[in-house]
């Protein structure tokens, strides 16, 4: 450099460091373990906002027709003496299932119920005796009075004629006397002869009002007759419409001792048996269930016991996914379901016990019943459509809330703010 005292290179050697140039050096595995943290935490942020989570609930439940179960209970106090049928039996409308025998025995009195059995059917013999004796007597009476009536209508028919004949003799007397009196005095005929017709014929004339007071005795002795024939029905009705309540009585009450004492429950329809709660020699209460039946040609569906805690987000429409145990979802699938209808108030221990077909309860809480519509009423397994059979238990999975996974973890947040905003 011209006008300069110093060459260039010793101008520029100040600014090169004796120890050479400072460089960062940085590994290559740093670099590929930071790219690796900024995509899993984009993943995790990807997945929070766009990933989803079902709120589920576990249930067990079983398979019951539309129609729902037909429930047999106990109609009296007893112990079972014989059972006709056993669960997965098919039985047919009025067909004898189950027994019950209410036999008491008393020390004192021996066999109470065929005591009670025997005095009411005394009873009832006797009141049956009464009531005959009283429409024999009825029937006595009202002929007695027909006859009466016949025997006073031919008094009357006789009283009449003597009547009618007294009126003519009478008659003929008062134009004797008339005709003798003239004569009298004429001097042709004693007057004691007229005087004899005369007393004849007030005898007469007395004679006739005998005979209409008799008349008129007759008739009103017809007329009570009468009166008599017509209240008898109606009296002697009375008192067998007493006797035949009486009757009535006895024989509700010896046809409750029989019933008491043996009865026949029968299916009422046809089916299939689902349960059987009892066995024989086990003491029944009035209105226990013993047994269940599937009516036959009923559409089946899904019945879930839904404990109380979960119960407030099960509605109509929920989706439900089922796995049959005879039908291991891990071989044969889930199946599926909707909810159509969920109980409005909790079931009691009794109904629980009847639909699980004297199974223990899943669980001590209270249990409310959702039905379920299936969306087939067959599993296909190997190859073929298997139908579904009344009574099939299963588990269910009730889908109730779907939300983003970032809505589920800031849903405490959500609370809060709700409860701050409510409380404000």
């Amino acid at each position: 450099m011209e006008g300069s005292l110093f060459r260039s290179e010793v101008l520029d050697a100040p600014s090169q460091a004796w120890l050479g140039t400072v460089r960062l050096a940085t590994p290559v595995s740093t670099q590929a373990w930071t790219v690796a943290a900024l995509l899993i935490g984009a993943s995790i942020l990807a997945w929070l906002f766009a990933g989803h989570y079902t709120q589920r609930v576990h249930v067990t439940g079983l398979l019951v027709p539309r129609a729902g179960l037909i429930s047999l209970t106990a109609n009296t106090v007893g112990v079972v003496d014989h059972v006709a049928a056993a669960e997965g039996d098919r039985v047919v409308a009025g067909q004898i299932l189950v027994s019950l025998s209410g036999e008491h025995t008393s020390k004192a009195l021996g066999n109470t119920a065929a005591g009670v059995s025997t005095q009411l059917q005394r009873q009832a013999s006797s009141l049956r005796q009464d009531i005959g004796d009283a429409l024999t007597l009825r029937d006595r009476q009202a002929e007695d009075n027909r006859t009466q009536q016949t025997l006073l209508k031919d008094q009357l028919a006789q009283i009449d004629a003597q009547i009618a004949i007294e009126k003519k003799q009478m008659a003929l007397v008062q134009d004797l006397v008339n005709k003798w009196s003239g004569l009298v005095a004429g001097g042709y005929i004693p007057a004691l002869q007229v005087e004899q017709e005369q007393s004849a014929l007030l005898a007469d004339e007395s004679q006739l009002r005998s005979l209409q007071q008799q008349h008129a005795g007759t008739r009103q002795q017809l007329s009570a007759l009468d009166d008599q024939l017509t209240q008898l029905p109606l009296a002697v009705s009375a008192k067998l419409n007493e006797l035949r309540r009486q009757l009535a009585q006895v024989e509700q009450a010896l046809a409750q001792n029989e019933a008491s004492r043996a009865s026949e429950l029968r299916a009422p329809a046809s089916g299939v048996v689902s349960s059987l709660l009892v066995k024989p020699g086990a003491s029944v209460s009035l209105g226990q269930p013993l047994l269940a039946i599937v009516p036959d040609g009923s559409r089946l569906q899904a019945q879930l016991l839904v404990p109380s805690q979960a119960v407030g987000f099960v509605h109509p429409g929920v989706d439900v996914t089922l796995h049959y145990q005879a039908f291991p979802y891990q071989k044969f699938g889930l199946q599926h379901g909707v909810v159509r209808s969920v109980s409005r108030s909790a079931l009691m221990p009794g109904e629980v016990t009847l639909l699980l077909g004297g199974g223990t309860p899943p669980s001590t809480d209270s249990l409310y019943l959702a039905h379920v519509d299936l969306a087939s009423q067959n599993v296909q397994a190997y190859g073929q459509q298997q139908p579904l059979r009344p009574g099939m238990a299963l588990e269910a999975d009730m889908l109730l809330d779907r939300r983003r996974i970032v809505e589920w973890i800031f849903e405490p947040l959500y609370g809060m703010g709700h409860r701050w905003s409510s409380g404000s």
